[in-house]
């Protein structure tokens, strides 16, 4: 390589470069778009800075523009096609192919001569909604093939797109063919997702495709980028661990709206991701709100979103939404419980009591609101609703039988559980949970106190709880589940040491 060459290459990084003004009109915002990204006046993206000034951003640079023998990566398979293979037939394949992903545009004949690994991941996730294949034989051995190219595919350093959306469906439902789910695996699997895309993308470039078919795969690659932000919000707020993905790469998702053919469900993904951005940042600070139900910061971002909050397509926004103020909610009930535990033996102001039960009555509304909503949004989901929105649902079922004093309706709450528990993945930690809540309600109603009357190896499946489920309610027998007590946290319902 030529020493002008050298010298064009480091030219081209001066910060007088008119590549700052591009990526100034990129981030021109739309009304709906976060507050938080920078104007084009006052700033690029700080991501986009941070990865163009990286010492190793510019040994990259050079690199690309020396001439290197290319070579072939030794970890490739002659043949990793789930049909060549064997493994399932061709019938089955391209009649189970789940085609439901926001990115897989593509295809399916396609699919399979571009990515083996994306088509049998769609393939698995299509058995997977198939009660009568799932746990089968055929499911077991494609979940352990794909699994196997999944696995060497991160021994890869340059990761393909194919391989990042593997990865996000793996994230956003448990494809395994067990009953021993781990919610955990979603966040570290949409953490290494992120981090992946991280890698291999320059975001200030996205926007500079000048031919149509490198438009629109910038645009997939954001759309994909979204999915894998939310994904991962969503599961630290599930897990209590904090999110891999620095606050910088956050604000590259709404760039999606910048695109003249955005749809509304970009915005929607655009939305939630920013929703929970904010619920990360309250719930991860000591901030403790008793004078009011309502969070300035979430009725700010709902106004925001009320062009969309409201429309029929957005009833996973309004999950959300009613998801973040029951975490919320309990979280300052827990709160006043544990005030009112240091304060045991002195006389409690009735104004304590009656803000008591405002929080009560607001986490009852909005643990309806989501059952709602979650059995409204079962036809979106094809049978098997997404990790995330099992774990919420079971998780307002748990409150549900925690606060069953305080439900006015408690026949019509137990038959809205009843249908929700039907809808919930087999398997796991969410269902059992379930049912564990379910049989909690209808205890209250028979007004028993005999746990074996309720649950029994022998039960029905709805009105009684299962054997799994049994053994969590005895593992929690010296458990007080009272108002007055502490509120398990979620991480704690799903990933504590009573589980």
């Amino acid at each position: 390589m030529a020493l002008s060459d050298i010298k064009a290459t480091l030219s081209s990084r001066s910060p007088n470069n008119t590549q700052l003004q591009l990526e100034g009109d990129l981030l021109t915002s739309k009304n709906s778009l976060s507050p938080t990204i920078p104007t084009p006046e006052t700033s690029p993206s700080s991501a986009e800075r941070t990865a163009r000034d990286a010492p190793m951003s510019l040994i990259q640079e050079i690199k690309e523009n020396m001439s290197l023998p290319t070579q072939t990566s030794p970890l490739r398979v002659a043949s990793q096609d789930v049909i060549a293979n064997g493994i399932v037939s061709e019938d089955v394949a391209f009649s189970k192919l789940s085609s439901r992903w926001l990115f897989m545009s593509t295809d399916p004949i396609d699919l399979r001569s571009k990515s083996s690994l994306l088509f049998g991941t769609c393939i698995l996730a299509g058995i997977h909604i198939t009660p009568a294949l799932y746990g089968s034989e055929t499911h077991q051995k494609l979940y352990k093939h794909v699994y196997d190219m999944l696995a060497q595919s991160q021994l890869v350093s340059g990761t393909s797109l194919d391989t990042i959306q593997a990865l996000l469906i793996f994230s956003m439902w448990d494809l395994r063919p067990t009953r021993d789910h781990d919610h955990g695996n979603s966040w570290l699997l949409s953490g290494l997702a992120a981090m992946k895309v991280m890698m291999i993308t320059r975001f200030e470039n996205l926007f500079q495709a000048s031919d149509g078919q490198e438009v629109s795969r910038s645009r997939e690659l954001l759309r994909t980028w979204n999915l894998i932000c939310l994904c991962h919000l969503q599961f630290s707020i599930g897990s209590g661990r904090p999110p891999v993905i620095s606050r910088q790469y956050f604000e590259e998702c709404a760039k999606i709206l910048n695109y003249e053919s955005y749809n509304a469900r970009d915005e929607l993904v655009v939305a939630g991701v920013e929703l929970y951005r904010t619920l990360w940042e309250l719930i991860s600070s000591n901030e403790i709100r008793t004078d009011s139900v309502a969070w300035p910061e979430i009725e700010r971002l709902r106004r925001r979103h009320e062009h969309i909050y409201h429309l029929d397509s957005s009833e996973p926004l309004r999950f959300a939404y009613s998801c973040t103020y029951l975490i919320l909610t309990r979280r300052t009930l827990r709160h006043i419980n544990e005030s009112h535990a240091v304060e045991k033996g002195r006389s409690r102001p009735l104004n304590g009591e009656t803000q008591k039960q405002e929080f009560i009555q607001f986490a009852v509304g909005h643990s309806h609101q989501v059952l709602n909503l979650f059995l409204s949004m079962s036809d979106l989901t094809t049978y098997i609703h997404p990790a995330y929105e099992n774990l919420l649902c079971s998780f307002a079922m748990v409150t549900l039988a925690e606060l069953a004093d305080h439900v006015t309706n408690i026949f019509e709450t137990t038959t809205l559980m009843e249908q929700a528990v039907s809808h919930i993945q087999r398997g796991g930690k969410a269902e059992p949970v379930s049912r564990w809540s379910l049989s909690i309600m209808k205890q209250h109603i028979l007004g028993g106190n005999d746990e074996e009357a309720v649950i029994s190896e022998d039960s029905d499946p709805i009105y009684g709880m299962n054997v799994a489920a049994g053994d969590i309610l005895r593992s929690w027998e010296d458990v007080n589940w009272s108002i007055e007590q502490e509120f398990p946290s979620l991480e704690e319902v799903f990933f504590g040491g009573v589980l």
